[in-house]
């Protein structure tokens, strides 16, 4: 049933009691020979108060002619000329010529102009307060000139203090282009060229567990700052991965491995065999499942996979579906029985039978190396001669290691060469990740006074591999870039959680009922930078962007969630006339006059 009958009904009701209560026999003296037009007069005004009223309620629709609406938004003064003889109206962002109309939102200037049928949005697009709005049946954008300087950027993932971490980004409309990384401090730790597509990729190193913020700077041929944009970075101190090495037999590679980490504080138990039942390094370690489930990566080279037994390679790959990470270092060819195995794993080997070089990416420029290394570790009883020698070392070019042609199908890179060529692979197996790594040297590094390449290229490979941690329970933020003043969506959310902003405000998030087991809950942030989202003992940071302060990647944004939003919009108008509601201050004055006579003749004590 629809609202206007369930009105007309209810206002049908009210006539009828009311009515009633005149005609009851307590009001016989009504009907006397003096007051006998009283009574009609009173039940003929009452019905025509409800008439009115219902018409102030639902007016009469009107047809209104098809017209064009002009919506003036961001950055509409660049968009070129207006559209003839149409209705322009201005947006709080639009930067409008004196003397033209403004509106509070879209949502307004459509109810201001109801016969609109063809709407025109100039400039930037539409907002997000107005991105939810009806649209008409046919609507166009007047673009104005597209943004100069950053458009996209994927900040980076929370990062393990030491670690590298990177950030993409992508630039327009500036020829010649470079990008610099600077850290907190104002320190360059990072610069490329932009690609043909306008693409880089910078890396970094995070330091201490906390949140800062680094930046992102575009640079044109001349060197001059074109745009700049914050890069948040979250750095959470992750408990140390525990490592079980497993070798067939000692060498330099176990060696220098086992001492980089110890130093870097993993927890590592190592066991080699010497031959004639002889084992080298810690107390011997029998391959059980409660040791598996105890162990986050578990390195083997060739020799060791083969000598597995039946029993011990069932119970590695029950220990990959539970995830525990498991790497093969191959120090040579890969035997028949190896490649069987990995099969089984989940992870297949082609070739890994001819040894060739391997040159490693070079190293950036010596003063972003040193930013990104930071404060060097003071020498016990340096000299002169030390420093002069440590400083040669760690600037030198990297050696040339020797790798296998060993090539993993349907696996993800682990490493990459100079000219960017995957080195090894790896695939998840379960929970777990199984990866061959066919790298024989890498000490090589280490006895060129590279220690910090060797430290990064095995930091990277067992972040890759080793078992996952347990996944807090997280919320879920929609926006990959949240803006301070917009709306945005937070989903998983806990009764009771709260969001608590830069300046140590708190705000009670309320669930929408709607979102169902979602559990979303809006969120609109009035300040820029770190926010935390409180749940019980858990806390959760979420970065807040300025729209000042990134303006080009804001107005990107905007346009292209316009685009997707104008997808949506029905078909072109007929061209005919739209039925729109009629005016009501008529019907309310009529009901007002009405309503008045009738207070006062109902209150007007009759002659006797």
């Amino acid at each position: 049933m629809s609202t206007s009958l369930w009105i007309a009904l209810a206002l049908v009701v009210i006539v009828l009691t009311a009515s009633l209560r005149l005609v009851e026999p307590g009001s016989a003296r009504l009907l006397s020979a003096r007051n006998r037009l009283r009574l009609p007069i009173l039940l003929l005004l009452q019905a025509l108060a409800a008439a009115l009223l219902y018409f102030t309620l639902q007016p009469p629709t009107r047809n209104a002619e098809a017209g064009h609406l002009v919506v003036l938004t961001a950055n509409a003064s660049s968009a070129g000329t207006l559209p003839p003889n149409a209705t322009v109206i201005a947006l709080p962002e639009a930067n409008a010529p004196a003397g033209t109309p403004h509106a509070p939102d879209l949502a307004s200037a459509l109810r201001q102009h109801p016969g609109s049928s063809t709407l025109t949005l100039v400039g930037d697009g539409l907002a997000a307060r107005d991105r939810d709005t009806a649209l008409p049946a046919h609507v166009t954008l007047q673009p104005a000139p597209a943004p100069r300087g950053w458009v996209d950027l994927q900040p980076p993932a929370i990062t393990a203090p030491g670690g590298l971490f990177a950030v993409d980004a992508r630039a327009q409309d500036v020829a010649n282009a470079r990008a610099e990384l600077l850290d907190p401090a104002g320190v360059v730790v990072d610069r490329a060229p932009l690609d043909a597509k306008g693409n880089v990729r910078l890396q970094g190193s995070a330091r201490d567990a906390g949140r800062s913020e680094f930046t992102l700077r575009l640079l044109d041929a001349q060197q001059h700052t074109v745009d700049s944009v914050p890069v948040p970075l979250q750095t959470v101190a992750q408990p140390a991965p525990r490592v079980l090495m497993l070798a067939a037999a000692p060498g330099p590679e176990w060696k220098y491995l086992r001492r980089w980490a110890t130093d870097t504080g993993l927890t590592v138990q190592m066991q080699a065999s010497a031959g004639g039942g002889v084992m080298l390094g810690d107390a011997p370690v029998a391959l059980t499942a409660a040791r598996l489930a105890a162990t986050d990566v578990l390195v083997l080279d060739e020799r060791s996979v083969t000598a597995l037994g039946a029993s011990q390679r069932s119970l590695i790959q029950q220990a990959l579906r539970d995830g525990l990470g498991v790497l093969v270092r191959s120090s040579g060819p890969l035997s028949d029985s190896a490649r069987q195995t990995l099969r089984s794993w989940g992870v297949a080997v082609s070739g890994g039978t001819r040894a060739a070089p391997l040159s490693l990416p070079s190293d950036p420029e010596g003063s972003l190396l040193q930013a990104r290394r930071g404060p060097a570790r003071a020498a016990t009883d340096s000299t002169a001669y030390i420093d002069e020698a440590n400083a040669a070392s760690h600037s030198s070019v990297p050696p040339t290691l020797e790798r296998f042609d060993a090539s993993t199908s349907g696996a993800e890179a682990m490493l990459q060469d100079a000219k960017g060529q995957p080195v090894g692979g790896w695939r998840s197996v379960g929970r777990g990740r199984v990866a061959v790594l066919p790298i024989s040297d890498s000490y090589r590094l280490v006895l060129a006074g590279r220690d910090d390449r060797y430290a990064e290229l095995w930091s990277s490979v067992f972040a890759q591999v080793a078992r996952a941690l347990p996944a807090d329970v997280a919320a879920r933020v929609e926006a990959t870039t949240p803006w301070s003043g917009e709306r945005m969506s937070i989903c998983q959310v806990t009764d009771g959680a709260q969001m608590i902003d830069p300046q140590g405000g708190k705000v009670t998030l309320q669930i929408d009922p709607a979102s169902g087991r979602q559990r979303c809950a809006g969120y609109w942030p009035t300040a820029a930078g770190w926010h935390q989202l409180k749940q019980g003992e858990a806390a959760q940071s979420v970065y807040v962007f300025d729209p000042a302060g990134a303006a080009s990647l804001h107005r990107q944004q905007v346009r292209q969630t316009t685009a997707q939003r104008l997808t949506r919009a029905g078909a072109a108008p007929s061209g005919s006339p739209v039925p729109v509601p009629g005016p009501r201050w008529p019907w309310l004055l009529a009901f007002v006059a009405v309503a008045g006579l009738l207070w006062w003749l109902e209150r007007r004590r009759p002659a006797v």
